[in-house]
């Protein structure tokens, strides 16, 4: 069944190929009704989309017979794998924003777009129809809730394929993930820190009064954010494959996206209501890393930090937080025979035996130590609305003016915030956050405008659940 599977999805990947191509040369010949090569290659190509669109069939026909032959054995699987296949959910959220984006830029239906670039990735059509529609469908044995886990799947999919540049998404991969399923907020409770010298339960003798226990229990709130962005680009960009709007896409918004969360994440300021959450090192205790350099100074700090989150009760499952070029010098340290004493564990992502996580967006000469079992964060599938028609005020974020990062006075805020009921208008604002601003129609411009909104998240379940060294010298 491995090879079988192979195979679909090779010939699935050339097919799609074959059909973009096909949809360019046809884009050609209508300008060029003429050009007699043109008409040769869209000859030539709707065969090769035909003998591959059968040898597809063909395929999906054999591995859809084993399945019916194994379905008796164990059938909800089965039924399943038939509808899913073998899905890329991790780029899930990206077909449907280019089939949106096509859509609107070739005034189209989502649903034609999704027959003539996707008809062989029934997933994609069915999980654009759970997120678009608003109506509870019947419940179903063959459909029930797979679409609904698979575009949960998406999500994570998606913080999956930022792992390796951004702390956030590698964080929530090794802790407590939600989401806010359409809620404005979620409330978790907690069981607070045991005290010094707990005596509960006790050993209790025969026939002996057992004692009350009485745990301390409190809850935590996590209010739902968003970070939103809106990008514009011509039309020209729209006429290209589907592969490349799906690339173009991806790559914007993974770039940007774990950017602009770890900034959040790992700043030291406090939440600001009705905008953003707190920076995971607000109000943290820190001390300067120990003098000296070398792996002494390293496994000082490493064990004073984790000292702390003992001594507190919440160093139960401890990861490192660190620049990346700290991470290349700890692999780089040497006994005094020349031998490395941290290569082979550091290239695996941990550090005497604790997780690491590393990235570029990490402070350089700090490292961070957390529970992972303390942190909480909750992220959304991302939201995606184009526009060609729409006027925009051309301001982006940061703090220099013309900005959307204005305070509630209109005067320069604080860059990556915009403040509630804040922001440019596209004419009449006042104050010196907004000096300078143009605006820009697309329809005038003959462009389209495509705008993300990702409700995210995070919160510490328990004080003292993280510490730092700033300063380090390993």
């Amino acid at each position: 069944m491995s090879n079988l599977n192979e195979k679909i999805q090779t010939a699935d990947e050339d097919l799609l190929k074959q059909k973009d191509a096909l949809v360019e040369s046809t884009t050609l010949l209508e300008a060029s009704p003429d050009d007699e090569s043109l008409l040769n290659e869209v000859e030539e190509l709707s065969n090769r989309v035909e003998k591959s669109t059968n040898t597809l069939a063909a395929l999906k026909k054999a591995e859809s017979a084993l399945a019916t032959k194994a379905e008796a054995v164990n059938a909800p699987t089965i039924i399943k794998a038939a509808h899913l296949g073998n899905p890329d959910v991790k780029d899930l959220m990206f077909k449907h924003a280019t089939a949106k984006f096509i859509a609107f830029a070739k005034k189209q239906s989502v649903e034609q777009v999704l027959e003539e670039r996707y008809s062989d990735k029934e997933y994609v059509k069915s999980t654009f129809d759970y997120v678009a529609k608003t109506a509870v469908q019947p419940a179903m044995t063959t459909t029930s809730g797979w679409a609904a886990e698979l575009v949960q799947d998406s999500t994570q999919g998606f913080l999956d394929t930022l792992k390796t540049t951004s702390v956030a998404a590698a964080l929530a991969a090794t802790s407590q993930n939600l989401n806010f399923g359409g809620f404005n907020s979620i409330t978790i409770p907690r069981r607070n820190p045991l005290g010094a010298t707990p005596s509960e339960p006790a050993w209790v003798g025969e026939a002996g009064a057992i004692p009350l226990t009485q745990y301390d229990f409190g809850a935590e709130t996590i209010n739902r954010y968003k970070l939103a962005a809106i990008t514009t680009m011509s039309r020209e960009i729209a006429e290209r494959s589907t592969p490349a709007i799906e690339g173009l896409l991806r790559t914007a918004l993974s770039e940007s996206y774990s950017v602009v969360l770890d900034n959040a994440l790992l700043s030291t300021l406090n939440k600001v209501e009705g905008v953003r959450p707190a920076g995971m090192r607000y109000n943290i205790s820190t001390a300067a890393g120990t003098a000296g350099g070398g792996s002494d100074a390293m496994i000082t700090d490493l064990k004073d930090m984790l000292g702390f989150l003992v001594a507190n009760r919440t160093g139960s499952r401890p990861v490192l937080i660190m620049n990346s070029i700290t991470k290349l010098n700890v692999s780089m340290l040497q006994s005094s025979l020349g031998e490395f004493l941290y290569r082979d564990e550091i290239a695996q992502n941990r550090l005497l035996g604790m997780q690491v996580i590393s990235s570029d967006n990490v402070p350089a000469d700090i490292c961070v130590m957390v529970d992972a079992d303390a942190f909480v964060s909750a992220f959304d599938t991302p939201m995606f609305d184009v526009s060609d028609v729409a006027t925009v005020a051309q301001n982006n974020a940061n703090g220099t003016a013309p900005t959307m990062a204005g305070d509630a006075a209109g005067d320069l805020g604080t860059a990556g915030e915009v403040v509630p009921n804040g922001g440019a208008e596209i004419a009449g604002s006042t104050g010196d956050a907004y000096v300078g601003t143009t605006s820009r129609s697309l329809w005038q411009t003959y462009s389209l405008g495509i705008r993300m909104v990702a409700p995210t998240s995070w919160a510490m379940l328990r004080a003292n659940a993280i510490v730092q060294r700033t300063a380090i010298t390993w």
